[in-house]
This record gives structure tokens, sequence and C-alpha cells, in this order.
């Protein structure tokens, strides 16, 4: 039994609200249950009616005499409350409250929000919106929806099932899969989603054996690791979860504060976590029905190397543009492979790939060559999935091809894939055979290349969760907002006490005598609590040779830092090893109101800020993840030694990366904040070296 069998596969619905105006929303849903399947018994509740749609209607939910499971709550705002405790009484365990006027519609929505709240959690309900059109379970017409969900034409049942927090987009979705001949199991429209959420609905769906695609829009999230937990368990399960984040932008974002009041969150930080996580992010409709029309087809591909081959030289060319974006690959084929396709097409080059065709390439007399060029393609040790440029091939040319492959998809694990421009109504029979074949068809070559990256970063994904430590769930609780600023040498102490290696430092003071063991040259630096950008204020002074010019420096520094920040308290001057021959990195900690402590890394320096090349990773997580962020900087080739320099020790820097981000989650309810700036990476074997450092705790910790 899964925990919302009850919502999705109930017993009996109760309509609280219905109406005996069956053009109005409370009756509607009375008739479309009545009429359109549902096999359990239905209950209209309203104490102004003896019958709905010619079913007997009842005052209250407590006169219900048999089994029911969910309450489809069609009243104002003000009035939800009361029927969800009364529910409660009734031992009905779910509801859908349909109507706005909550905290979308500020402080008034708000209280009626919270008073729902607080009536489901004192009933023992739990609760689908407010603020949503409601949901489906297609193949058992279960139809508790409103509006567009309750129009003809029907989804057809099937495979896919979808959350949005969205209703009438995320119906939008539904009916552009549907269409396309991918049918649907569930639809929820989550809309506010007070108590059930977006990842507790996708975590029922991949325990549904009969859905095997997952499609979610959101807007915001109040636990953002929910979801990647989710997204984890998709990638296990070999189920793929696809995910449209809305509100990226500024505009969108203040969309979404008025449409389901929403918590947007960061866009990049939600980039990164989907990413992480296994989750296929999307930005079109088109894009969704073309990648579940990919995975339906049950193939996941092994690698990114393409064999490609059609009648059109210039869409293989955008095509092999779009691998190039997406990291994909047009590999030289086989010297066996390339001397048989040279016995069945002229003009093969000395890489055999892609195998162009002149005109007339799939007719009649040319149909056996094209067999054998499939054939010799897919048994190529260095090809991993098969691209065909159909174009705009039509009749029986078509026909023939689509012949081709879907018997040549009976007999290889790899995948198979067509780009066509054709129209539809002009290859009907053709796309009917590639569909029996499970055979994708994209519309351009892009959106090809597009799906067969996506096929392998979702294979690829799921090798390395499988082998990946478990995820660690839940949100973290906040830090407070009361909080303390660490200086640098207790930042820097913060750090070496977790094993990340920091710059020999010494606490020195106007007037008092110097150590005779410091090595010079060092650097000297302002020690205070409230001065992140010590340069700025003149609290630093490079190069220092001996002590006598790290006296002056000490004395300097004092009386430049008062008269640029009088209100700063100085504690001392900091003597730092001086460190030359390292490529810096900034190394950075946030705790997101969404996902918790999240890492941060990107290159320094002082143009670091206007270069702005940074990625993130939700912590914790282990070297190999680092590594990936290393490699997703745009500067990455800078690791690898430029212009005479020694390649960088992106180990260590790995290894480091990846204990900062162990750091932050063992302090996740007390570090508000930590910058290593910079971060100094040697030589490769010559480790990394903090060189300055700021934590800001909550007081207390």
């Amino acid at each position: 039994m899964g925990i919302f069998d009850g919502l999705l596969h109930p017993r009996g619905i109760t309509v609280i609200g219905a109406s005996n105006d069956l053009t109005r929303p409370g009756g509607r849903l009375v008739e479309i249950l009545r009429d359109w399947g549902y096999g359990g018994r239905v209950y209209p509740v309203n104490p102004k009616y003896k019958d709905v749609a010619s079913l007997p209607c009842l005052a209250s939910p407590r006169d219900i005499d048999g089994p029911c499971d969910l309450a489809m709550i069609a009243l104002r705002a003000e009035n939800a409350a009361a029927a969800v405790r009364e529910c409660g009484a009734a031992g009905i365990r779910f509801a859908v409250i349909y109507g706005g006027g909550f905290r979308e519609m500020g402080d008034d929505g708000r209280a009626h929000e919270a008073a729902l709240i607080e009536a489901a959690h004192a009933a023992g309900v739990r609760l689908i919106g407010p603020n949503c059109l409601g949901v489906l379970n297609v193949p058992d017409h279960v139809y508790c929806g409103m509006g567009p969900m309750l129009r003809e034409p029907r989804l057809a049942a099937g495979h896919v099932s979808l959350v949005s927090q969205s209703g009438g987009f995320g119906y939008s979705l539904a009916m552009r899969c549907s269409e396309a001949g991918h049918g649907l199991r569930y639809v929820v429209t989550s809309g506010n989603e007070s108590d059930i959420s977006t990842p507790e609905l996708i975590d029922y769906f991949l325990d549904d054996p009969q859905t095997k695609i997952v499609v979610s829009y959101i807007e915001g999230l109040s636990d953002g690791r929910a979801l990647m937990t989710a997204g984890h368990k998709a990638a296990r399960l070999g189920k793929p979860l696809l995910v449209w984040k809305a509100g990226r932008r500024e505009q969108g974002a203040r969309a979404v504060a008025s449409h389901t009041a929403s918590m947007t969150g960061r866009y990049d930080l939600y980039q990164a976590a989907l990413k992480q996580a296994g989750i296929i992010e999307v930005d079109s409709i088109d894009e969704v029905v073309e990648l579940v029309r990919v995975f339906a087809s049950g193939k996941p591909a092994r690698g990114p190397r393409i064999g490609l081959t059609g009648g059109s030289g210039g869409a293989a060319i955008v095509f092999a543009d779009a691998c190039d974006e997406y990291g994909l690959q047009i590999p030289k084929l086989s010297s066996t492979t390339i001397a048989e396709l040279r016995a069945h097409v002229a003009g093969v080059s000395a890489r055999g790939n892609p195998v162009d065709y002149t005109g007339g390439w799939l007719d009649d007399p040319n149909v056996d060559k094209f067999r054998n060029v499939v054939r010799l393609l897919l048994a190529d040790e260095n090809v991993d999935q098969l691209c065909i440029m159909f174009s705009t091939a039509q009749g029986k040319p078509a026909l023939n091809g689509a012949q081709v492959l879907a018997a040549a998809a009976t007999t290889t694990p790899k995948p198979i894939m067509v780009f066509s421009s054709a129209p539809s109504a002009s290859i009907g029979e053709v796309l009917r055979i590639f569909a029996a074949a499970r055979i994708p068809v994209m519309t351009t070559p892009q959106g090809l290349a597009r799906a067969a990256a996506v096929s392998f970063a979702f294979a690829s994904a799921r090798a390395r969760l499988a082998a990946a430590p478990a995820s660690q769930q839940g949100k973290p609780q906040s830090p407070g907002v009361n909080r303390r600023v660490l200086n640098e040498h207790d930042s820097k102490a913060l750090l070496a006490r977790n094993g990340i290696a920091v710059t020999r430092d010494r606490v020195l003071t106007p007037g008092a005598a110097l150590p005779d063991d410091l090595a010079f040259p060092l650097v000297a630096k302002v020690l205070a609590r409230n001065l992140p950008h010590k340069s700025d204020a003149g609290g630093v002074m490079l190069n220092l040779r001996n002590q006598n010019e790290l006296k002056a420096a000490i004395e300097s520094i004092f009386v430049r830092v008062k008269q640029a920040a009088p209100q700063i308290a100085i504690e001392g001057v900091l003597a730092c090893e001086m460190i030359d021959d390292a490529l810096e990195v900034i190394v950075g900690v946030v705790n997101d109101a969404v996902f918790g402590p999240v890492v941060a890394l990107g290159l320094g320096g002082t143009l670091a800020e206007i270069i702005n090349d940074r990625v993130y990773r939700v912590a914790p997580f282990d070297a190999v993840t680092a590594r990936d962020m290393i490699a997703g900087l745009r500067g990455h080739a800078l690791f690898g030694g430029v212009r005479g320099q020694s390649a960088r020790d992106v180990a260590a820097l790995a290894e480091t990366v990846a204990r900062v981000s162990e750091l932050a989650w063992q302090l996740r309810e007390s570090l508000v904040e930590l910058d290593i700036n910079p971060l100094f990476v040697r030589a490769a074997g010559a480790g990394v070296v903090a060189g300055d450092a700021l934590a800001v705790l909550a007081n207390g910790s």
C-alpha cells in the first residue's frame, strides 16, 4: 500500500459544495465522476439540495454511509477549514482544495491558509492545494479535476505521471504528451502545496510499477533536498525524472509570487542541484514531449559516440555543430567497418562517419545498401547510438527506411533515433512504424542531438549515483538570525581543525617583539572581524622581506585602517606566508533557504567578480563530484597549465572542496557563511592552501 493510495485510488469520493447546476464546478465534478467510468461511489454534499446529477445529496460528510477516501472541496477560502474538520470526523483522509483566495492573495489569504493547515493537522487530513485544479488517475477514471481537466478530449492512459504546481500549464503538458501518443498515469496539480509537496508525490509515482517516466513543473519548493532525494531514487530505478523549473529570472520570479506565492529560490542553485541529483532539466513543452518519446524507447545510451547517416549533408552539419554543444562525439569508425561500407556506398571518407548518401538513397534499388549501412554502423565498436537524417523523405522511400530501421531495432541494444522534417500528415504510416518500434523521431537536428545527449547523461547519472554515498536527506534547520563573524585567524583555525590546509600565520601587534622564526617573504594583513575587504581599507601589504619591513608594515596598517574605517575594532596584524606560485580559486559556502548548505567553486584573482566563473553543488559530496565542479568551470583549462605554467594539483583541490562540503554539512545548523578566498592551488603534487578565510556562525555555536 502506498501513502497516497487513498488520494489516487479512492474507494469513494465526496464533492463538498456540490451544485445541482451541472455547469458549475460543484455540479460538473459530480457529473463527470458519475459518467466517465469511475468505479467507486460518489457522495455529493450540500445541505441546500436533495440530489445532484441524480445522486442523493447529503447535508454533511458525516452522513456518508460507505467507504470514502477523498473529498473534493469546492468552497470559498474562508469555509475550507471547517469542511476539512468535518472530513476528518467522517474518516476521510484526503482532500483537494480547489479555490484560490489563500496566501497568494495577501494577509487575509495567509490567515485562511493558516487556518486550513491547522484544521488539516488536527483532523488527520492530507491536502492537495489550495489554489489548484485537482488530481487525475487516468486509467482508473478518477477525474477529480476542474476546468480544462474535465473537457474532451480525455487524456490517453499510459505510463507518464505528472505533478505541476500550475494547474492550467501542467494540464497543457499532459495534453501534449497524450496527443503525441504518450499516455498519462497520474496528473496532480499541487497549487500552493500547503501540505502535500511535489517531492512527496514524485516519490509515490516512482514506487508505482505502472509509472515509467515522471514529469514535474515547479515554481518553488521549501525543501530542495527532498527533490534531490527523489532524483536519486529515480536514477536508481531507471525512471527518468524531467523537471521544469520556472521563475528563473527576475520577471518570472515576480510572476510566481503572484501565482502560487511559491518561494522560487536561486535558479543557479536549482540548476546545480538538478544536475547533481540526476534530474533532467527541461524548459519547453516540445522538449518535454521529445524527451518522453526518447525515454519511452526503453534503450538507454551506453555512450556519447554517434553513428551518423542520411541524405542531407546540411542536416548532418547542423547536427554535428549541436554535438559539440552537447558533448557528443562523431567518432572515426574501425578500419574493417570503413572497408565494408565502401562496398555499399561510394565516396565513404577515411573516417567513415558520417555516411553521406546522394539522391534516391531510400529508393527501392538502394534499400539493401541502406540496410547494410545501418547494420555496419550498429555493429561498430566505436558507435554507441545511431542517428539518421531522414530530413524531408516521404512516400515509399521514407516507408522503406522506416521498415529497415524497425527491423534493426529488434536486434540491437543501441538506441536508434531519427530526424524528420516531413509533415506528419504525409508520413503517418512511417511514424506509426517508428512508434511501434520505439524509435524516437525529432523535428530538428538540434533536437536530435539534445535527445542523444540527454539519453547518455541519464545513463551516466545512474552509474554515478549508484557508486555515490547515500544522499543526506532533509533540509536542515536554518541558523538563527543572530550571527557572529570570525576573524581570519579563527576562521582558518576552523578550517585546519577539519583537515583543510591553511597558510602558516602569526598574530602580531604594534611595538611587540617579533618572533625570530619568521620565514620571509611575508604578507601582513589587518586582523578584524567586520572588515571583509581588507585591501580596500589599506589593510594588506605584500612581499615583506625582513623584520624591519614587517615592523613598518604593522604600524602603517594600523594607521591606514583606523583612518579608512574608524568604526572597526582592530585585533592585530596577521603575518602570513606569501604564496606566489599558485592559481587562485574561491571556495564558498552559503546556507540556502531551499537547499541548506551549498558549496561554490570559482576562479579567483582580481577579476573574479567580473568573470563570475562559478559552479555550485549541494553539500555534502565526495571528491568525484568536486572534480565534476572543477571540470564545469569555463576556465577549467587553466588547471592543465597554460603559457609555460605547471599543471595544477587538481586532485588536492577536489579533496579540499569535498572536505569543505563535509564541514558545511557537519555545521549545517550553525554555519551561516564561509568564504575561502583565495585558495591557492599549487603545482601538481604540491597541494592547496587557504590564503584567507571568513566564517560567519550563528550566535551560541
